[in-house]
């Protein structure tokens, strides 16, 4: 594949004008160099990237400790390579759809970061180079984070972190966390029979939340690995067991609440004023609770019913190189210099995001923080959302089948045939 790969992105710098130099070059062309010899197909075994002479790069960069991290970054890089670095603050949310609009005038940045499951389009419209060296970093990152940066076979993402959601509970509240969700249901209920507290929150309605249980049942959105959009496993029996799991919470720990009313803000609130014992949310909402004084625990989600772990969403966030960059080379050494072990390390000390590098999961820094643990273990049972430009569509439809079931009483194969009706008549139209 690195073959293929690298010839793809050599057709593609060609066609930008942009000096990167392939195999047979002569000295003018410094920007790459093969070192040992010549393959049969005209590339190098060996392909050395070099960055390019007078390279300045700019890197966009989510803001508070994350910038923090990113500025050290352009410095240490600078006092490697001898390249500037300008850090702009450009979150991962908004960065893709800037790079469409920025990229093709110039105004982009050369490495920009992105979740995966942001980054489909810009991939699809030619925005975005491959990752120069796809085989190191399969073999050194974790699986979730390489399956979400990869598109159509190629690696073009450079991970950098990764997340996914987990149960809190109250310490003051719950002795040990629950090991299957019959333990849940049983220790929400003695608390919601015995204090004024409430013993468990999600939001019910929320498919990135959600589909833990339906990913644990047998569920899943695409097929052939969520690549599939003409196989849509949202309304098969694994996904009504899902939603007969979530209609349960609703009769058993949560009968006074419409779903409009457990908002996000809502349960979060509770959780920080010691009110709500038990919470599925993800590691950005540990220092908020930390910050409240709450003694809490983190652990993975209880086990189903029917033996599976929950099989959580997770997301990955990684850095990408804009194909309009001037110096794809240096870009992309940059890209690799930000996610190699040493500055994701210090990435996890600055800012706490999880590193998704194999050898960092043992590292004592993150065995130490319990939080930590807990997280990456319940990512060793999650899936990354899917990546494709069809995701989108299902959101809506999903969460709409929850609400019907919750508020309305609806029959959850019927709510789901619904809504996977409605997904697939989507994708027909996006795709006329």
């Amino acid at each position: 594949m690195f073959k293929q790969s690298r010839i793809l992105t050599l057709l593609l710098l060609f066609m930008l004008s942009v000096t990167l130099v392939a195999c047979g070059s002569d000295e003018s062309n410094a920007d790459s160099s093969p070192s040992d010899g010549q393959a049969e197909d005209g590339l190098s075994e060996d392909f050395e990237v070099v960055p390019e002479e007078g390279a300045e790069l700019t890197l966009w960069s989510d803001g508070d400790e994350s910038l923090d991290w990113a500025k050290e970054m352009a410095e240490a890089f600078e006092a490697e390579y001898g390249i500037p670095v300008t850090v702009e603050e450009v979150g991962q949310e908004d960065a893709p759809e800037r790079l469409a609009t920025d990229g093709p005038s110039g105004l982009a940045a050369d490495v920009f970061p992105s979740t995966h499951d942001r980054i489909g389009r810009a991939i699809s419209a030619g925005l975005v180079i491959e990752n120069f060296w796809p085989e190191e970093y399969e073999e050194a990152f974790v699986d979730a984070a390489i399956e979400a940066t990869t598109f159509d076979g190629m690696l073009y993402g450079y991970p950098n972190r990764i997340e996914t959601y987990a149960l809190f509970y109250n310490n003051d509240l719950v002795e040990q966390a629950p090991e299957t969700m019959d333990d849940l249901f049983e220790i929400a209920s003695n608390i919601n029979d015995e204090s004024d507290k409430y013993g468990f929150m999600m939001e019910p309605g929320n498919f990135y939340f959600n589909y833990a249980f339906f990913g644990g049942y047998g569920g899943y959105v695409f097929g052939d690995g969520n690549t599939d959009v003409s196989d849509i496993g949202l309304n098969n029996e694994g996904a009504v067991e899902a939603v007969e799991l979530i209609e349960r919470m609703r009769h058993e720990l949560l009968p006074a609440f419409a779903l409009e009313d457990i908002t996000y803000d809502v349960k979060t609130a509770l959780f920080e004023n010691g009110d709500l014992a038990l919470d599925i949310n993800g590691p950005w909402a540990v220092e908020g609770y930390k910050s409240a004084g709450v003694d809490f625990s983190v652990a993975p989600l209880p086990v189903l019913d029917n033996g599976d772990n929950p099989t959580s969403f997770s997301g990955t966030s990684g850095f990408y190189v804009n194909a309009y960059t001037e110096y794809p080379n240096a870009a992309s050494l940059l890209a690799q210099f930000i996610t190699n072990e040493e500055n994701l390390l210090r990435q996890f000390e600055v800012a706490g995001h999880l590193p998704p590098r194999e050898v960092l999961i043992d590292d004592e820094a993150i065995q130490s923080n319990p939080y930590a643990v807990a997280f990456l273990e319940q990512v060793g049972h999650a899936v990354p959302m899917p990546n494709i430009p069809e995701m989108p569509l299902v959101w809506d439809p999903m969460e709409a089948a929850v609400a019907n079931v919750w508020n309305d009483g609806s029959d959850p194969q019927e709510a789901l045939d619904k809504a996977v009706n409605t997904i697939e008549q989507a994708i027909q139209e996006q795709q006329k």
